[in-house]
């Protein structure tokens, strides 16, 4: 969660939670903090050369002796561009930071400031929230054959219970 680059000397070790199946299915996405992608993926974004993401290599161990490499997708760039009218949310006393997000509606404005190429991907500043432009989520979802273990919600659809749709 480091605003920005990290330096990376070897593979991060990832392992699956237990209980781990027998047969674990290993999917293009899977979810820490930061989006954990498999090669596929990778190889399909990085030519766009997003600002503000950096791709660590992480090395998932499946099984007895089954390493499969995965790349955490470091989303350092973050933008506050929550309409704070026009989204549904409640903030801690102080301010600081999101209790909760139940609607949100993006500040055009602000993001209108930001060229298009520093914003194709990036964290929302105000709660974690991964946000994508529609140009990258045509790039995955045009892949041969589709990604598994991932869907992109629309910002106008996106809610609290979007990820349990």
């Amino acid at each position: 969660m480091k605003a920005g680059p990290v330096e990376v000397r070897e593979p991060v070790t990832l392992k699956l939670g237990e209980p781990v199946p027998p047969k674990p299915v290993m999917v293009d996405h899977h979810s820490l903090p930061a989006p954990v992608v498999s090669s596929r993926l990778k190889e399909a974004l990085a030519p766009r050369d997003l600002h503000g993401v950096q791709w660590v290599p992480a090395d998932v161990h499946v099984g007895e002796g089954d390493v499969r490499r995965y790349w955490l997708m470091h989303m350092w760039r973050q933008i506050r561009c929550m309409d704070r009218e026009r989204s549904d949310f409640r903030a801690a006393p102080s301010g600081l930071f999101l209790l909760s997000l139940d609607r949100l509606v993006l500040d055009e404005a602000v993001l209108r400031e930001i060229p298009l190429e520093q914003r194709l991907a990036f964290l929302l500043e105000e709660d974690t929230v991964h946000l994508f432009h529609r140009s990258v989520v045509d790039r995955v979802l045009s892949l041969t054959p589709p990604p598994e273990g991932l869907r992109f919600i629309p910002v106008e659809e996106w809610n609290d219970s979007a990820g349990f749709r």
